[in-house]
C-alpha cells in the first residue's frame, strides 16, 4: 500500500489507512519502549544487588586476573627471548587468558570492536553518499555518514545503534514522491515511529549482550528453584578464586625458574 498511495483509492480513503496504520505502529513502539525500560529497570536493580551481594569475591578475582594476566606477559616475553629464555628456546608459548571466572563477574562488558566494525560497514553501505538519487537524498546521506564516521572515530557505540535506526534513503525517496500534504505528513510519522522502534530494538539487543544481563537472565532461569541463586554464584565464585590461587603460585613458580623474580622485583621499585 505505501508505495501506490496516489494511484489506489480517494485521498480521504488513503488517510484512514495511513491513520490505522499510524496508530498500528504507536502502539508497537509503546510496547517496544516499555519491554526496554521494564528489561532495564531490572539489570540495573541486579546490577546493585549484586555489588552488595558479591563485590568482595568480584575484587579478590578481579586482582587475582591481573596478576596472572601480568605473569602469564613476563612469561611469553621471555620465551620470546629466545635462546636467552631459561625454560629453552623451544618452550610452549604462554597459552592467553581468557579465564571462565570472567563469565561469572556482574561487570562491564568490553567493547566489542570487531561488532562496531560490523556495524560501521552496513551504515556505509545504507548511507553512503555515492548511491544518492538527487540532491536532496545526497544532504541525507552526507549528514546521516558525517555522523556515522564521528561516531565510529569516537567509539561511541550508542550512537552507532542509533543511527542505524535512522530512515532508509529510500523511504525519503517515497516521502518526497507524496503529492498531498496530510498524506505526507501521516507517512512521515508512520516513518518515525518506524525509526524509534528500530532504535528501541537495538538498544534492547545491546543490553541484552551485556554481561548482567546475562546473568540476571541465568538468575530467573535457575533450574534449581529451591536454591538461593546467590548462594550458588558464592560458590562458583570462590571454587573460582581458590583455582586462581593456585593458578598464580603456580605462574610465580615459574617465573623464580625463570630467573625473573629481580626483573619484577625492578619494575615494581620502579613503579613504586
Amino acid at each position: 500500500m505505501n508505495n501506490q498511495l496516489q494511484s489506489i483509492g480517494s485521498p480521504h480513503r488513503q488517510a484512514e489507512e495511513l491513520a490505522a496504520e499510524l496508530r498500528a505502529a504507536q502502539e508497537e513502539l509503546r510496547a517496544a519502549e516499555a519491554e526496554l525500560a521494564e528489561e532495564q529497570a531490572a539489570v540495573n536493580a541486579f546490577r546493585m544487588h549484586a555489588r552488595l551481594m558479591l563485590d568482595d569475591l568480584t575484587d579478590a578475582i578481579a586482582a587475582l586476573l591481573a596478576e596472572k594476566q601480568s605473569l602469564l606477559t613476563r612469561l611469553e616475553l621471555q620465551r620470546q627471548a629466545g635462546d636467552d629464555n631459561p625454560l629453552g628456546p623451544d618452550a610452549d608459548p604462554v597459552p592467553a587468558d581468557d579465564d571462565e571466572a570472567l563469565d561469572l563477574l556482574p561487570t562491564a562488558t568490553p567493547r566489542d570492536k570487531a561488532a562496531e566494525k560490523r556495524l560501521y560497514r552496513e551504515l556505509a553501505r545504507r548511507f553512503h553518499p555515492d548511491l544518492a538519487e538527487g540532491a536532496a537524498e545526497l544532504a541525507y546521506r552526507t549528514s546521516v555518514m558525517t555522523a556515522v564516521n564521528s561516531a565510529y572515530t569516537a567509539g561511541d557505540i550508542q550512537a552507532l545503534y542509533d543511527l542505524a535506526g535512522e530512515l532508509e534513503p529510500g523511504e525519503i525517496r517515497e516521502l518526497a514522491g507524496i503529492e498531498t500534504r496530510e498524506l505526507r505528513q501521516l507517512r512521515e510519522r508512520i516513518l518515525q515511529c518506524h525509526r524509534r522502534r528500530r532504535k528501541v530494538g537495538r538498544r534492547l539487543q545491546a543490553l541484552r549482550e551485556d554481561k548482567t544481563a546475562r546473568l540476571w537472565r541465568k538468575a530467573r532461569t535457575l533450574d534449581d528453584k529451591n536454591e538461593d541463586w546467590w548462594t550458588a554464584v558464592r560458590r562458583d565464585l570462590e571454587a573460582a578464586r581458590a583455582r586462581l590461587e593456585q593458578e598464580v603460585t603456580d605462574l610465580w613458580q615459574q617465573v623464580e625458574a625463570a630467573g625473573l623474580i629481580d626483573d619484577l622485583n625492578a619494575a615494581d621499585m620502579k613503579n613504586g
